[in-house]
């Protein structure tokens, strides 16, 4: 039976209160400093997920940037794409619960070898094995994490799956609190959309203002120019009936839409 020592109950105890306290804009690479303590891996990367009927979509892709190896924006778009060409990947996204596992407990070494996922994350980032965290609450997968190991790194162990499985309920917790379609979100997206008819981009633009982000770091975020962030803010004042963006911000206080998401 797997157990703790005392200096691990201490460093698992502190990262659980780190991932706790982390804002919406830490967050993320807060559980990758921590996962990175109880489980080294060297690339990281991690999606936020929107959750349809149909579809699971994979968004918000950030790689953890003290890693070995830090994969592109594009890069890590590619490998989206890539897993969801397998309907043996996708099967997993659509599990009720929580998933932590290792690649080569859950795929055969041919999709591994064979697969365009597989080629890519072999051949093109040289990374042999993989670790990863499906997110989910309330039957929605929230976020992703995937946590990779070149060859001479070594597989992860039995030891470190279980540290993470000891996190995972309450990385899954707190994620929730800054997902777009928790309560809270549905609740904004209902009167951003029906009060004031915002498209979905002109919402998006609303949370992070109301987060305090300026027109270049929300072009940052989103990849478009500030020009274009400068637009979408005009529509919105416009439509809101305010003058500009302090007034959107207390617009949405007023109503009960202030958005604070990932």
């Amino acid at each position: 039976m797997l157990q703790l020592n005392e200096q691990e109950c201490w460093q698992m105890s502190t990262g659980l209160t780190r991932i706790m306290s982390a804002s919406v804009d830490e967050f993320r690479h807060t559980v990758f400093e921590v996962l990175s303590e109880v489980a080294p891996f060297d690339c990281g990367i991690s999606y936020v997920v929107k959750n349809e009927p149909d579809k699971k979509h994979c968004l918000e892709p950030m790689a953890y940037p003290h890693a070995k190896f830090v994969p592109t924006v594009a890069e890590i778009f590619k490998a989206a794409d890539l897993a969801h060409k397998s309907s043996v990947y996708t099967t997993l996204e659509w599990q009720k619960k929580s998933l932590v596992f290792r690649d080569s407990d859950m795929f055969s070494n041919e999709f591994l070898s064979h697969t365009e996922i597989g080629q890519l994350i072999s051949n093109e980032w040289g990374m042999s094995y993989a670790c990863k965290l499906f997110l989910v609450h309330h039957g929605l997968l929230l976020g992703k994490f995937w946590l990779l190991r070149r060859k001479e790194s070594g597989n992860f162990d039995e030891k470190e799956l279980f540290r993470m499985r000891l996190l995972e309920p309450l990385i899954t917790r707190r994620i929730y609190e800054f997902h777009p379609q928790n309560a809270k979100g549905q609740l904004a997206k209902k009167i951003l959309i029906e009060r004031f008819g915002l498209t979905d981009r002109e919402r998006q633009i609303t949370g992070l203002i109301c987060r305090g982000m300026t027109n270049q770091q929300i072009a940052d975020k989103l990849f478009c120019a500030e020009a274009t962030v400068k637009k979408h803010i005009t529509s919105i004042a416009k439509k809101m009936d305010v003058s500009n963006r302090t007034e959107i911000f207390h617009c949405c206080v007023m109503e009960k839409a202030v958005q604070s998401f990932i």
